[in-house]
């Protein structure tokens, strides 16, 4: 039997990726291709932690630099011109400024921490969403980072520093055993921003990143975020808010991690994200023969888009089921 070249390879892992798409979105193969072709535009979030946004912003157009503000978050705006523009400017250097994806700030606001508030960033690192969370907090959450990555720690560390974003806590654990880590701490609120296949940041033009993709790997994947979920909600307070994201499309990353949490906690309730965007499409009620919890309706999922890539959200509460 002749063997299969590397190119040969290549093309049968694209088409399949381009199949399951097309399966996932509910669209034709050739929509799918070019979905997985969008290219991302940048974008950027002005801190105030840091700086008054209205008057960083005018540094930034006196750079050259133009966007346009997005109407879900007054902070957030577009990169318009290369992002090479910025990377290296002062209000960036200085913290004013953060390069970001618009996606990643979805999961801070719908976890909307309040001044006071215990929160737990589970997988923290590179600290985007950690620095945010102290922004819309003015600095006055009891902030825990965690990452299980002691060069991601340090690179979180590092921005948490530049961004002027307080925490309490800064901890180096496996998130699969941050429960037992953590002993009796509790939390009003947890971010789980979870290491997942990243398909919403691969682009089927890539070799690179479709020689990456894999349904095993999203498999993998999918047991550990199982285990990350579950040892979260240990440490959420009854009454307390969960964020689960990833940015990625796999239902067995998404959907199937947020059905499993239901069906194993009693305790666990869907809290439906309302927020309209433009790249919204409905939540996955089943995949591959297995049905879905109807509650799955209220998450947030993303088709990919030059303004906003492909991502997923859900926000749970922890019920008082002594009450």
């Amino acid at each position: 039997m002749k063997r299969k070249s590397p190119a040969d390879k290549l093309e049968k892992k694209r088409a399949a990726w381009i199949s399951r798409t097309s399966k996932v979105l509910s669209v034709d193969e050739a929509t799918a291709t070019e979905l997985l072709k969008t290219m991302r535009k940048q974008s950027i979030r002005l801190n105030p932690l840091k700086g008054v946004p209205e008057e960083t912003r005018k540094k930034l157009l006196a750079l050259g630099w133009s966007g346009t503000q997005y109407a879900w978050m007054p902070e957030g705006y577009s990169m318009d011109t290369p992002v090479e523009l910025i990377r290296d400017s002062e209000p960036v250097m200085q913290g004013e400024v953060f390069i970001q994806n618009a996606a990643s700030w979805l999961p801070v606001l719908a976890l909307d921490a309040q001044p006071g508030d215990m929160v737990l960033d589970v997988c923290a690192a590179p600290g985007g969403k950690t620095s945010h969370i102290a922004a819309v907090t003015g600095n006055k959450a009891h902030i825990w980072a965690n990452d299980s990555s002691k060069p991601r720690l340090m690179k979180l560390q590092a921005n948490l520093e530049r961004l002027g974003a307080d925490v309490e806590n800064l901890t180096l654990y496996d998130a699969q055993n941050l429960a037992r880590q953590l002993g009796n701490q509790q939390f009003d609120r947890i971010l789980i921003d979870a290491p997942c296949s990243g398909e919403g940041l691969r682009t089927i033009t890539s070799d690179k990143d479709v020689m990456g993709w894999s349904v095993a790997h999203i498999k993998r994947l999918q047991q550990e975020q199982k285990g990350i979920i579950k040892q979260a909600w240990q440490l959420l307070k009854p009454g307390g808010t969960l964020v689960y994201s990833t940015c990625t499309m796999a239902p067995e990353e998404d959907e199937a991690v947020i059905d499993y949490l239901l069906r194993s906690q009693e305790d666990a309730k869907i809290v439906p994200l309302e927020q309209q965007l433009p790249n919204r499409m409905p939540a996955m009620t089943g995949w591959n023969d297995r049905s879905f919890s109807s509650e799955l309706q209220g998450c947030m999922r993303l088709k990919p888009s030059e303004e906003i890539e492909a991502f997923f959200v859900c926000k749970l509460q922890k019920l008082n089921i002594s009450d």
